[in-house]
């Protein structure tokens, strides 16, 4: 999406987090390499929360089939948090895209405490402030992976004050990429088709997840597009709903929490919140700008 995107959004680095970095860094790499993008780096990040174990971070075992056939952009020796404060050292108004555990960032802020008035933003896939529903199931507090998996630097991070955008999983779970979207996707461009292949991968790993959490996905639904409509929202925001809300984040028995509490409470940080959302509007913007690479 970032990549489509060149005269809006330019991208400085990658970062990966979760069980197997190397691997993402190396299906990272090969998407920026199959786009022509040599001159972006890779850095590889956390493999397990700054608290808790390993297991807590997922891996599904097809990831090494995401590597793209294509010359790797370069992947950098460069720790993951260390790039991401060096970055906003020399970018003013830099913007944080986190669309996986917040281990980097919580790291980033340790590094360097002046990092959230360095920031321009950042835009977290993560939340789960009203209702969730997969299909007519509505999902219990945890199911927001992003935050839940390393609750502790999610803490840290929400909390540190930085100009945050949350787009959560009330909306990212009514968006999703059809069959037909992939099929378009695979008469495409070299990076939309590598893409529509590595959906292929994806496809029935997640018909196996969200039915086991009591969720109903429809047949047709390829993928959920969490971290495209991230990126959506910072590229055209128009099928999103946002409001201005107050946030407390809390862990309950384990679990992230992010509490909606009214401007009066005087507690919690404001947060921009996205809490509704067109779905096809925004699955039409994201696969336009895809069938573009």
């Amino acid at each position: 999406m970032i990549l489509a995107e060149p005269d809006a959004l330019e991208l400085v680095a990658v970062t990966t987090v979760g069980a197997r970095a190397r691997v993402r860094a190396r299906v990272a790499a090969s998407l920026l390499g199959l786009a022509g993008r040599h001159d972006v780096e890779t850095c590889l990040g956390a493999e397990r929360p700054v608290l808790r174990g390993a297991e807590r971070f997922n891996g599904f075992g097809h990831e090494q089939s995401c590597v793209a056939d294509a010359d790797l952009a370069p992947i950098s020796d460069e720790p993951a948090a260390e790039r991401i404060v060096r970055a906003a050292r020399e970018r003013a108004g830099l913007e944080v895209v986190a669309i996986g555990p917040m281990t980097n960032l919580a790291q980033a802020l340790a590094l360097d405490p002046k990092l959230p008035r360095r920031l321009g933003g950042v835009t977290i896939m993560g939340g789960h402030v009203r209702t969730v529903r997969i299909g007519s199931h509505v999902c219990p507090p945890g199911i927001d992976y992003n935050l839940c998996s390393d609750p502790e630097a999610a803490l840290v991070v929400l909390g540190a004050g930085l100009r945050t955008t949350l787009v959560t999983a009330d909306v990212t779970l009514q968006v999703w990429l059809r069959d037909a979207d992939v099929a378009a996707l695979a008469r495409a461009g070299p990076v939309a088709r590598e893409l529509a292949r590595q959906v292929g991968f994806w496809k029935p790993v997640q018909h196996e997840i969200f039915p086991a959490l009591g969720g109903e996905l429809a047949p047709d639904n390829a993928a959920f597009l969490h971290d495209p409509l991230t990126v959506l929202a910072l590229l055209d925001d128009e099928p999103l709903h946002f409001e201005q809300l107050g946030i407390v984040a809390t862990l309950e028995k384990g679990v992230l929490r992010t509490h909606e509490v009214p401007a009066a409470a005087d507690m919690g940080a404001r947060m921009r919140v996205a809490t509704g959302v067109d779905p096809g509007g925004a699955t039409r913007a994201i696969v336009e700008r895809l069938l573009a690479l």
